[in-house]
């Protein structure tokens, strides 16, 4: 008798006969996953992202009108009003709510620290944050506790990428609305330094360049402007740039040092590579490996800080004999 109520439910499951069944489950107070209405769910005014591509959005809605929810969202258990909070989802939970439907699939879940570093890394990875999203969602898993080693893991990035989208939240409000409309970390971690050397010059730049045009060319037009003594408007329009290629092909071969007999040798056999990152000025370290090809081991002042840096994080400086 067992093994044909059996046989017969697995039947019944391939036919496809068990689905309103299965869908006729209640929500659940605790883990687990539940049918809830769209009307019982909220987003999470802590959610790192502000904005939603609408475009987006309706492939999705689309989509979810052929094929239906393929991934359930995660939402917290209903709180006093009865209403859950989502942790991750809130595109889906937006389109379905475009495409008509009136519930959707979720696993109910606590808010723990650990689902909220989930949270903000998913998003963060999305390219489509800009990047006051992204330094606010930073902040936030600063908030949680957690290190900038320990954000920078989560994230795959390197610390020091890390340390400028931090920085952001403290900038001046003109940079942070730039921050808003996207402009690049590095290009506001550069206009940042401006600013502290002249507050007049960096603010006549910002409202002279639209933001799509702020950059690390155009910043550094600036930076030569007020090294020159000159204002913004007198800045040149292509600054000189800074060639990586000879210094980087001589740290490639820094191990053939010493057979490169056709090479002018320092005094000491040795010389330091400076580099400068944002406004920091920093020596990089030639003998050892950072964890990834694409980065170098940077020291700062005088050694007491030693970060992992980006290639592209890079500006080289000088190259002076030891």
């Amino acid at each position: 008798m067992a093994r044909n109520l059996t046989s017969t439910l697995d039947k019944l499951a391939a036919a496809g006969k068990l689905d309103s069944i299965n869908n006729k489950k209640k929500p659940v107070a605790g883990d687990g996953q539940a049918e809830i209405k769209l009307t019982l769910i909220e987003s999470d005014p802590e959610q790192p992202r502000r904005t939603f591509d609408q475009g987006k959005l309706r492939s999705l809605s689309d989509n979810i009108k052929i094929h239906g929810i393929l991934q359930p969202i995660t939402v917290q258990p209903a709180n006093d009003d009865g209403k859950h909070l989502i942790i991750m989802g809130e595109r889906r939970w937006r389109a379905a709510k475009l495409a008509g439907l009136k519930s959707i699939p979720a696993f109910v879940k606590e808010a723990t620290s650990q689902l909220r570093a989930i949270q903000i890394t998913e998003n963060v990875q999305r390219a489509d944050l800009t990047t006051m999203e992204i330094a606010v969602a930073v902040e936030q898993m600063k908030k949680d506790g957690m290190t900038r080693p320990q954000i920078a893991e989560s994230l795959g990035w390197s610390q020091s990428a890390i340390s400028r989208f931090a920085a952001v939240v403290k900038m001046p409000e003109e940079l942070q609305e730039l921050a808003q409309q996207n402009v690049p970390v590095l290009a506001l971690s550069d206009l940042n330094a401006q600013w502290k050397k002249d507050e007049a010059a960096a603010r006549d730049f910002i409202q002279a360049t639209p933001a799509e045009d702020v950059s690390r060319v155009t910043v550094a037009a600036l930076r030569n402007a007020i090294e020159a003594g000159q204002g913004p408007q007198n800045a040149p329009a292509e600054p000189p740039k800074t060639n990586l290629e000879p210094v980087l092909s001589a740290l490639t071969s820094a191990a053939d040092a010493d057979t490169d007999k056709g090479a002018r040798k320092s005094p000491t056999g040795q010389v330091a590579i400076l580099c400068q990152q944002g406004d920091k000025i920093g020596r990089i370290l030639t003998d050892r490996k950072a964890k990834t090809n694409k980065a170098l081991l940077v020291s700062f002042e005088n050694g007491e800080r030693i970060e992992e840096v980006a290639l592209t994080d890079i500006v080289l400086f000088e190259v002076t004999e030891l």
